[in-house]
């Protein structure tokens, strides 16, 4: 179904990087006039996330800018800006991403003219009060992901890393979410422990394909996937087709071995650790196993996926959306 790019991976941590010494991971993509623009998660030394930007001719070849596009200035983000997901709207790009204090992660928004410089706007959803996973706070509100285009005189968005639900505007900064989720976890399947929204929802012919993440159970050897969704497109807010397989899951060593958010105790715990110790982890079946996307873009039928591979590297697989409705 699903080729991957031979000489994967295409951006990785690079010692000599101040903001990304330590992973280069969770990146998403938008081609403006003939080029290829990426924003990725970065950690440094600091274990503190930044957001960086990339720019390509081929959408294989980037090159990095020397400084972080989106830093923490807040204290809702004093631990990280994470996970950016970009659109173009109102002749101007907006990307929504996780604002982390160290305890709780929350959607926010900035929007930029040129890509370079952002203007944040407040969090998206400061008065949340959902039913979470894992005793987290009702405010939690990670992995927000905006329709691409207007629909019915609003906008839309998905998001979630519990259900997914989702949310509406009139401005793109002031958002009311909807306290039912259209995606939940399935007992059986690839998602049966847990869903979180991936990159923002793409127009087809058949509708509005969105791509989640599913865990197949909470273990220290979980496997996160990558699952499809197909959303009407009369109502896109109601899905007609969920895919029964992942479209992507990690098989391939540089997908498998590397700084895994999931090992046990997270970053604390990731902050020392070398190679010998995750490959001891991974031997002991300690380490669960991520491949995560919050960016595709779609060029005639093939779409065209930047994904993390073990929280760690960028990597890019394309797929024909025919293989993906037949999954």
């Amino acid at each position: 179904m699903l080729k991957r790019y031979k000489d994967n991976p295409i951006i990785g941590p690079d010692p000599s990087a101040k903001w990304y010494s330590k992973k280069a991971y969770n990146s998403t993509i938008i081609k403006r006039d003939g080029a290829y623009h990426l924003l990725f998660r970065g950690v440094g030394d600091d274990w503190i996330s930044r957001i960086m930007r990339a720019e390509s001719s081929d959408g294989i070849n980037f090159t990095i800018d020397n400084e972080p596009v989106i830093a923490p200035e807040f204290p809702w983000e004093a631990k990280g800006c994470e996970d950016p997901r970009i659109i173009y709207l109102q002749n101007k790009y907006w990307v929504t991403y996780t604002a982390f204090d160290g305890t709780t992660g929350r959607a926010a928004i900035a929007s930029s003219d040129d890509l370079q410089n952002w203007q944040k706007h407040h969090l998206m959803f400061p008065q949340l009060e959902h039913i979470q996973r894992e005793n987290l706070p009702g405010d939690w509100s990670k992995s927000a992901a905006i329709f691409p285009e207007k629909i019915d005189d609003r906008y839309l968005l998905l998001f979630g890393d519990n259900h997914i639900w989702s949310a509406t505007s009139q401005n793109l900064i002031d958002w009311e979410s909807s306290p039912v989720p259209i995606i939940s976890a399935r007992p059986g399947y690839f998602d049966a422990a847990y869903v979180e929204m991936g990159p923002p929802p793409i127009k087809t012919k058949h509708g509005w394909l969105a791509l989640y993440h599913g865990i197949n159970e909470f273990s220290d050897h979980r496997v996160y996937s990558l699952g499809a969704a197909l959303l009407s497109p009369f109502d896109p807010l109601r899905v007609i087709w969920r895919s029964t397989k992942p479209i992507l899951e990690p098989t391939e060593p540089y997908e498998i071995i590397g700084l895994v958010d999931l090992v046990p105790g997270g970053f604390e715990a990731l902050k020392n650790i070398n190679v010998d110790g995750i490959n001891e982890l991974s031997n002991k079946h300690m380490l669960g196993k991520a491949v995560f996307c919050c960016g595709a873009i779609l060029e005639d039928e093939t779409l065209k996926l930047y994904y993390a591979a073990a929280d760690t590297r960028i990597c890019l697989a394309t797929i024909d959306l025919d293989s993906i409705f037949n999954s």
